[in-house]
C-alpha cells in the first residue's frame, strides 16, 4: 500500500518550487506551471480548521530530490512515474486521530492514473475521476493530480472528514485527464477491471508481479505497460502487455523472455509461443510491431491461446 513513512523536514525547493517558510498566502512565491496544483491552492481551498480538526503546522512540499525525506522506501513508487512534487498537510484533534492530506502533482494524467492503479483494494467511492476508500484511506486521481488522505484511525467521524476533504480538493481541480491510450487494447471480455496496473519500469512490474531481477523486458520510462487479470469460462490468467518506442526493442525483449522462460531462441513476429510450466500453468508470448504480449499463469492452454489471440488482434489495429 502507498503510504508515508516518517514525516520529514520542511524542504525549501530553490529551483523547481519556491515556497515561503511562513504561512502560505496569496503572496507566496510559486515557480510552477499554472496548470499544476500548488501549495497556495491547497491553502485556499482547505480551511485551517475543519470539522473540529486543526492543521498542525505549515504545509510541507517535497520534490523528486527530497521524496525520501517523507516517504522512505515508498518513494520508489512515485519516482517510477513522472512525479513532480507532493504537498502535505496534517490535521490534528485533541483526543482524536491525526489526518494527513497528500496531493501529488504528476507530469501527466496518464501517470496520475498509473499511481492510482498501484493499489486499488477497497471500496469504490465517488471522488475525482476514480476513487477507492479503505480503512480510513481515500485515494483518487483527477487530471494530473493523485491524492491520498489518511486517518490514522478509522471512525465514523474520520471517514466523513476524509471524504469531505477529498471532495473539496477534487472540485478545485477544474479539468479531467485522459486515461492511457494503452487501455484501449484490453479485451473487455473476462477483464477484472480493478486488477489493472499501468506502469513504465521494472520497479513497478516487480512490485506487482516479480519476473526477474534483470530487466529482461527492457522496461524504461519510455515504455508503457499494463498488467490485468482475466477470468473466462472458469479459468484465470494474467496478461502483461508492453508498448515500446520501437519494434526493434519489442523484438529484443521477446527474444530475452523467450530464452529465459520458453527455451526458444528466435520468436517470430505474429507467432504465439507457449509452454506448460511445472505447476501446470501456461505461459504465452507473442509480439507484434511495437507490442509485446505475455499471458501468464493461464489455467489452460486454450485460455492462454484465446487471450493472446484477442490481444494480438487489438494491437494489430493499433
Amino acid at each position: 500500500m502507498l503510504g508515508p513513512g516518517k514525516t520529514g523536514r520542511l524542504v525549501v525547493l530553490t529551483s523547481f518550487l519556491i515556497i515561503t517558510l511562513g504561512p502560505l498566502s496569496k503572496g507566496a512565491q510559486m515557480a510552477i506551471n499554472s496548470q499544476d496544483f500548488s501549495a497556495l491552492q491547497l491553502a485556499e481551498i482547505l480551511p485551517r480548521q475543519i470539522s473540529g480538526w486543526i492543521a498542525k503546522a505549515e504545509d510541507q512540499v517535497f520534490d523528486r530530490d527530497h521524496i525520501f525525506d517523507y516517504l522512505d522506501g515508498a518513494g520508489e513508487v512515485y519516482l517510477a512515474f513522472d512525479f513532480r512534487y507532493v504537498i502535505v498537510r496534517e490535521y490534528a484533534k485533541e483526543g482524536g486521530p491525526a489526518v494527513v492530506v497528500e496531493v501529488y502533482q504528476m507530469g501527466s494524467s496518464e501517470d496520475a492514473y498509473g499511481v492510482f492503479t498501484h493499489d486499488t483494494d477497497g471500496e469504490e467511492v465517488v471522488c475525482g475521476q476514480e476513487a477507492i476508500y479503505a480503512a480510513g484511506l481515500l485515494r483518487f486521481w483527477k487530471d494530473k493530480v493523485f491524492v491520498r488522505i489518511l486517518a490514522e484511525q478509522e471512525t465514523r467521524a474520520t471517514r466523513q472528514l476524509v471524504l469531505k476533504i477529498g471532495e473539496l480538493i477534487a472540485r478545485a481541480i477544474p479539468g479531467e485527464g485522459k486515461r492511457p491510450e494503452l487501455l484501449g487494447f484490453l479485451p473487455s471480455n473476462g477483464l477484472r477491471r480493478k486488477t489493472i496496473r499501468y506502469f513504465h519500469t521494472l520497479v513497478s512490474l516487480n512490485s506487482h508481479y516479480y519476473l526477474s531481477k534483470a530487466n529482461l523486458l527492457r522496461l524504461s520510462p519510455e515504455t508503457e505497460a499494463f498488467l490485468a487479470d482475466y477470468e473466462l469460462e472458469g479459468g484465470k490468467a494474467k496478461s502483461l502487455v508492453i508498448r515500446y518506442p520501437s519494434s526493434t526493442l519489442a523484438a529484443e525483449a521477446a527474444m530475452d523472455f523467450s530464452l529465459a522462460y520458453l527455451e526458444e531462441k528466435r520468436p517470430a513476429e505474429g507467432k504465439l509461443l507457449s509452454k506448460e510450466l511445472e505447476d501446470g500453468k501456461f505461459v504465452g508470448l507473442q509480439f507484434n510491431g511495437h507490442f509485446l504480449i505475455l499471458i501468464l499463469e493461464a489455467d489452460r492452454a486454450s485460455l492462454c491461446h484465446q487471450l493472446a489471440k484477442e490481444f494480438y488482434q487489438k494491437t494489430r489495429r493499433g
